[in-house]
């Protein structure tokens, strides 16, 4: 069986759309109708605007009621030719009547229609598209897709989404997407990626202006990947996202890239080659899909050339197996310089504490990165635990840098009061000279539980303590905060684990 049978497609498309861009404007997605009398009579205040003033205004317009200020005058329509297009299809959306009490269904031809119409329509420079509800299987019988995709770069479209819906999942995108020159960013949804292998090589700014570049749930080998990033000499994100085995081998070679993001994928594995400014590396999996019968689905990080990498996380005993250049870390690996990663000063874990195998991992991966000034740990909870550590284990645990000499905060999130857990609370207050603040979540549960979890806090506030005056801090949040791809994968966040 293969990894994505398990999972239903609807709970995969719910991980792609809040991924997506969004358009640059929020529109109201639907025209509304005025109140006011049918021509009333007032003073059009709104024609004596500048064209400049009138653009803005149409260009915040779903795309739909946008070009219907054609039919007010030649001004408008000299407006209209003339403003950036901002198109999302969500704004044309078409229903068909279920019949029999059933739940209108969208009508996929009818929107792919009224793309056509707004396209073929607008003349003039292009900013944004976002197609995710059209019937890209008949476009692209038809040719309507090819001709889109012309037609956008005479526009110079310069951020493009395309999600092939409602399927198949083996349609293959046009190599004509390729020769969008103008693209700044590029996000692709359940396609099979054009083949690469015919075209020349060294072919230099394919994307001379794309700086990022995102590919969910997209079938594509690595020598793809391989020309996609060479021929983006100034990109800057890469997000791999709800890909199951859709690339077997993900390979990272790129001079300009600062963040890669594979999130909710699972591979065999994941490769930083060459990454000499490569700032960020996110790793998320939220879903339980690695898991089919008693086979483990695990992917291999390996960090190699990334010489700038500062944050890093979350790294997983249970599906991540980290190597560090030649070097495979296992719990108890002997560290040498070259088995170790110096930049890196943010590290998130998620952890099983009541796995004994992946408990023991946590300080061979604290050792890994000596210059650690921040550690997240997310406990993960399991609901059939191998067995308990030795009582002393943390006491055993032999000198570790980043621990003794650089982390101020530790954050511990999804506390739920157990024995292990409080174990480790207990050692980091023991071992960090330099901690400034423990900032301890608590997971989510009713005010007993609450209560509870907190009463078990208080023997922390009696334990030996390597910091002079480190701030403890427990924090109850309201709902199930989750993390999200923005975030993670915002260059201007200064940790994108604080969330």
């Amino acid at each position: 069986m293969a990894p994505e049978a398990v999972v239903e497609m609807e709970d995969i498309i719910r991980v792609v759309l809040p991924c997506l861009p969004a358009p640059p404007f929020r529109t109201t997605g639907a025209s509304r109708r005025s109140n006011s009398p049918r021509g009333g009579g007032g003073e059009d205040r709104i024609s004596r605007l500048p064209d400049a003033v009138l653009s803005n205004i149409v260009a915040r317009l779903p795309a739909k009621d946008a070009a219907r200020t054609t039919a007010l005058s030649k001004r408008w329509r000299r407006v209209w030719a003339s403003t950036p297009l901002v198109l999302d299809d969500s704004d044309l959306l078409v229903f068909r009547d279920g019949g029999g009490g059933r739940s209108a269904t969208v009508n996929w031809p009818a929107v792919t229609d009224a793309v056509s119409r707004v396209v073929g329509g607008h003349r003039g420079p292009i900013r944004f598209v976002r197609l995710t509800c059209c019937f890209m299987e008949l476009a692209a019988r038809h040719g309507i897709l090819q001709y889109w995709l012309r037609v956008l770069v005479a526009g110079g479209v310069e951020d493009l989404v395309l999600v092939n819906r409602p399927f198949p999942r083996s349609l293959r995108l046009p190599v004509d997407v390729l020769h969008i020159a103008s693209l700044r960013t590029f996000y692709l949804g359940f396609w099979q990626f054009p083949d690469t292998a015919a075209l020349p090589r060294g072919r230099a700014a394919v994307f001379p202006r794309l700086q990022e570049i995102g590919l969910c749930a997209t079938i594509i080998h690595a020598r793809d990947i391989d020309h996609l990033l060479a021929c983006s000499p100034v990109l800057e994100k890469f997000a791999i996202i709800a890909s199951l085995y859709h690339t077997r081998s993900v390979r990272i070679r790129s001079c300009s890239l600062q963040c890669l993001v594979f999130w909710k994928s699972l591979a065999d594995e994941l490769d930083v080659v060459f990454a000499p400014r490569l700032q960020r590396l996110i790793l998320w999996q939220a879903c339980q899909c690695m898991i089919i019968g008693s086979v483990t689905f695990r992917t291999r990080v390996r960090i190699g050339h990334a010489t700038e990498l500062k944050v890093l996380g979350y790294l997983e005993p249970s599906i991540h197996q980290l190597q560090i250049g030649s070097t495979i870390i296992e719990s108890g690996t002997k560290m040498i310089p070259s088995s170790m990663v110096p930049s890196v000063k943010i590290l998130a874990l998620k952890i099983q504490f009541r796995i004994r195998k992946e408990a023991k991992m946590l300080p061979t991966f604290l050792r890994c990165f000596p210059n650690v000034e921040t550690l997240h740990v997310l406990s993960h909870e399991v609901e059939e635990p191998d067995g308990k550590l030795n009582s002393k284990f943390w006491e055993e645990v032999g000198s570790i840098d980043c621990l003794e000499t650089h982390i101020t905060k530790v954050v511990f999130d999804k506390f739920r009061g157990e024995r292990c857990e409080l174990a480790f609370l207990k050692f980091i207050l023991e071992r960090a000279q330099s901690l400034l603040k423990l900032v301890i979540v608590l997971a989510n549960g009713d005010q007993a539980s609450v209560d509870e979890m907190l009463a078990k806090l208080k023997s922390l506030t009696m334990a030996k303590r390597a910091s002079e005056c480190p701030t403890l801090l427990a924090v109850v949040r309201e709902g199930d905060s989750a993390w999200y791809f923005q975030r993670a994968s915002d260059l201007s966040v200064s940790d994108p684990f604080d969330w």
